[in-house]
């Protein structure tokens, strides 16, 4: 540092470079680049054979990673639409390529937004939380029929059923009609 209270350019590049982990630093070169040989591996079905897995990498980076969840950034909604269409696809090469990193999903943002992974974990924790309850809950239901109990259908499907002369009609009425096709 100067005398005068500034630091000039190499210093502060230095200083920087000093709190950087080396290892992370190679750990998230080698997600982008394998982010980029995944994506850009989907081929078009079209008959040109365009190669959209390269217009989606160009319009996509990876922006983060934490808790198995890889946050992906794209400039465009339709981008995003298209990636999310791979994403078995995009997951499945990097559990192939790296399955150390034991990623479990993709998340997508629009760049320029301000989503960070902490609140989609949150999102994906809620929603598995969610499902496990609802499993818990059929199962519960399947236990008490077992037992004897009945499940009482609610009444909105009670509604839905004709009573049997309406019903009758009705069936009479479809059968004119296809009789009178003929």
């Amino acid at each position: 540092m100067k005398d005068d209270g500034f630091m000039n350019a190499s210093d502060m590049v230095l200083r920087i470079m000093k709190n950087l982990d080396p290892e992370e630093f190679r750990r998230g070169n080698r997600i982008s680049k394998l982010w980029k040989e995944i994506v850009e591996s989907i081929k078009s079905n079209s008959i040109n054979g365009d190669n959209i897995g390269k217009n989606m990498a160009s319009h996509s980076r990876i922006i983060d990673f934490e808790n198995g969840i890889l946050l992906v950034e794209a400039d465009h909604p339709g981008w995003i639409q298209m990636l999310g269409n791979y994403k078995k696809y995009i997951l499945k090469g990097f559990q192939m390529k790296m399955p150390e990193l034991k990623i479990e999903t993709l998340a997508f943002r629009l760049a320029g937004s301000n989503a960070e992974i902490s609140k989609i974990s949150r999102k994906i924790d809620e929603e598995k939380q969610r499902n496990a309850d609802e499993l818990k809950i059929e199962r519960e239901e399947k236990e008490l029929e077992r037992r004897g109990f009945v499940y009482k259908k609610d009444e909105t499907e009670k509604r839905n059923v004709l009573p049997p002369e309406i019903q009758r009609l009705f069936d009479d009425m479809k059968n004119d009609i296809e009789n009178s096709k003929n």
